[in-house]
């Protein structure tokens, strides 16, 4: 699948090696690679800059990145029902357990999280107006959120940037050329939305929401260190209010300096703000009605 501002193509080099070649008018982030592959390991692409004075002349940046075995999430799991919903979020769970950083998001919060959040407050969208208290109530929780351990954070995780095999375990996630490393469960806030469906630009929930969501956070800690799970459940009330953080940020992206949302997201986001995770909400629905 093209993106709009990349060509990307699948090719064979003479040594029998298969790589991706993408072409773009705009620069890459080679250093997002390289964070996120230090801590998730062979589930990232290697990336490199391929330099060519005429290409880049023309305003057209060429890389090469490594091919990463597997199918699209959204092609790979077609035909494999609840089954394939679930494998893939907890195989996910696992390979996010991975992503601990530091142990503070200090440094992250500074340098992004309260810059987006300040923009989006003085945003003069209309869609902003109806959150701005509960995105006042961010802002001052900012230095409580930034205790939590600094984690890798990718910007767009969906069907098409998880990579999965016949099994429907994680073989690769690509496309990190925005992202950032952001507080624990920050980056976070749409993973639920992955165990659910997009139909007709209305979010529902299948009968297997709650095994796949269930099994994707029992993987993610079980994963981690001993010592940063204890310090998680100890402050999960936290957590959660990350979580709702990373929901609202997601849905009012700044990019270029300016804030925008999209209609699905906001059309969604009431129900999305009443999202619990499972060790807050314990035996209850994961929405409130």
């Amino acid at each position: 699948m093209q993106g709009m501002f990349s060509r990307t193509f699948f090719v064979t080099l003479a040594d029998g090696c298969d790589v991706v070649i993408q072409f773009r008018i705009e620069q890459l982030d080679l250093n997002a690679f390289k964070v996120a592959k230090g801590a998730l390991g062979q589930v990232v692409p290697d990336a490199v800059a391929l330099k060519d004075e005429e290409l880049e002349n023309e305003g057209v940046w060429a890389y090469s990145l490594e091919r990463l075995p597997g199918k699209m999430w959204v092609h790979g799991v077609a035909g494999k029902g609840a089954e394939g919903r679930i494998a893939v979020n907890k195989s996910l769970g696992r390979v996010l357990s991975k992503g601990c950083l530091a142990n503070n998001g200090g440094e992250a919060v500074a340098a992004k999280v309260r810059p987006h959040l300040e923009a989006v407050l003085a945003s003069p969208l209309d869609e902003v107006a109806t959150y701005r208290p509960l995105l006042q109530g961010f802002l001052d929780k900012l230095d409580e959120i930034s205790k939590l351990p600094l984690w890798v954070s990718h910007y767009d995780l969906n069907g098409v940037n998880v990579l999965i095999d016949e099994s429907c375990e994680v073989t690769g996630l690509i496309d990190w050329e925005l992202s950032t490393p952001k507080p624990f469960a920050v980056g976070l806030g749409r993973i639920h939305t992955l165990a659910g469906e997009y139909t007709g630009g209305e979010f529902w929930v299948p009968d297997e929401f709650e095994v796949a969501e269930r099994a994707f956070w029992e993987e993610l800690f079980a994963g981690m260190s001993q010592e940063t799970r204890v310090m998680l459940e100890k402050n999960i009330d936290l957590v959660q209010d990350a979580v709702i953080l990373g929901t609202l940020l997601d849905t009012f992206f700044w990019e270029d300096g300016k804030v925008g949302c999209g209609g699905v997201s906001i059309k969604a986001l009431p129900k999305f703000l009443t999202y619990r995770i499972p060790l807050v909400r314990g035996d209850q629905p994961p929405y409130k009605e």
